[in-house]
């Protein structure tokens, strides 16, 4: 049975690269890192560097989700330019 194609659909679920897992992804690490259970576990009477373990927890975690979002979402160069 030669010269039959296959039936199979071009569809696409995501976009190159995979960005929507990738923001899904950094949605759920969101919600982890800011749930009350983990947060309890850095709410202690700890000074690093002057600042509370709490705080700079707080700080760090947003910081690094802001950077991960700002790396997922980041364009590629235009395929048209040189």
């Amino acid at each position: 049975m030669t010269g039959r194609r296959k039936n199979t659909p071009h569809v696409r679920f995501a976009s190159p690269g995979g960005r929507e897992a990738k923001l899904a992804g950094l949605f759920l690490l969101g919600l982890l890192l800011f749930l009350p259970p983990i947060l309890t576990l850095f709410s202690r009477p700890i000074l690093v560097f002057g600042i509370p373990l709490f705080y700079l927890y707080l700080f760090l975690a947003w910081a690094a989700l802001i950077f991960l979002l700002a790396r997922a979402l980041r364009r590629g160069p235009d395929p048209g330019s040189e």
